[in-house]
């Protein structure tokens, strides 16, 4: 038979083997929350990056649509590259007659198919010159309003004062335009600006909107140092076009992005 002795030294560990134990738990614990720790923050910022690129394609999208359907020769860049205004276009036709040669109250036109038209919406001719320096007579109507196609399927567009345009189309191409919008960065972030108005020179932040829903967020974490916008306009040889560049930001992590969107030059 076994002594007390003996069995009390068999009864449990040594002091050497509980700290042996502990220090081998202690560093296989320290690996594998460090393990835990680099894998939770290594997918955090894959998924930081990816919606960085979802942000960055989503913008240039709508950015590129916008500025490839807007009103030829009204594309205007800042001398800064901060900002972007363009003339929207929403409905294009042919016209019958038009007040050229002198002003009138109405034109004829064949129907715009899905034009959708608002208070705002003037019909343009030929904008080759500023589109922008709205007068009596220029290139841009007053507001206007459609009427319904007749039994000849002709529709007549009203004027809401005389006008007269500025030249004949070569086509008698005829734009529905609405209000200018712009694009621009202020403090890393880039907003759209709308129902402004038409302005002879291009506007400045200070006389842009300053709340909703005419000033809208698009994005944030823009460098502030890099120009976004580069205009380029038309030769014999291309189409005039825009240069968006972005450098987007998101800790750390930078993506940098460069698209180039022709325009129409079709008057």
């Amino acid at each position: 038979m076994q002594s007390a002795q003996q069995l009390n030294q068999n009864a449990g560990f040594t002091i050497v083997e509980l700290i042996t134990v502990m220090v081998i738990m202690g560093i296989l614990s320290v690996g594998t929350v460090r393990f835990i720790s680099d894998g939770a923050n290594g997918f955090a910022t894959t998924l930081g990056r990816a919606a960085m690129v979802s942000d960055a394609q989503q913008l240039i999208t709508r950015l590129s649509r916008e500025v490839r359907e807007a009103l030829p020769s009204s594309i205007r860049v800042s001398s800064t590259g901060d900002c972007l205004e363009l003339i929207p276009i929403v409905g294009a036709s042919v016209y019958l007659s038009a007040p050229v040669g002198s002003a009138a109250t109405g034109m004829q036109t064949v129907p715009l198919d899905g034009a959708v038209v608002s208070a705002n919406s003037r019909v343009a001719i030929a904008p080759t010159n500023n589109p922008y320096n709205l007068t009596t007579q220029s290139s841009i109507s007053p507001p206007v309003t459609v009427g319904a196609a007749d039994v000849n399927n002709e529709v007549t567009i009203s004027f809401s004062a005389a006008h007269q345009f500025t030249q004949a189309s070569a086509q008698n191409r005829f734009y529905l335009v609405e209000s200018p919008i712009s694009y621009c960065r202020q403090a890393g972030a880039l907003w759209r600006y709308q129902n402004y108005g038409f302005l002879a020179t291009q506007p400045n932040l200070a006389s842009l909107p300053n709340s909703l829903p005419n000033r809208a967020l698009v994005a944030e974490s823009i460098d502030p140092l890099t120009a976004i916008f580069n205009f380029t306009g038309a030769t014999l040889q291309r189409n005039a076009t825009v240069e968006l560049n972005l450098q987007l930001q998101n800790g750390d992590d930078e993506l940098a992005v460069n698209h180039l969107v022709q325009l129409r030059n079709l008057p």
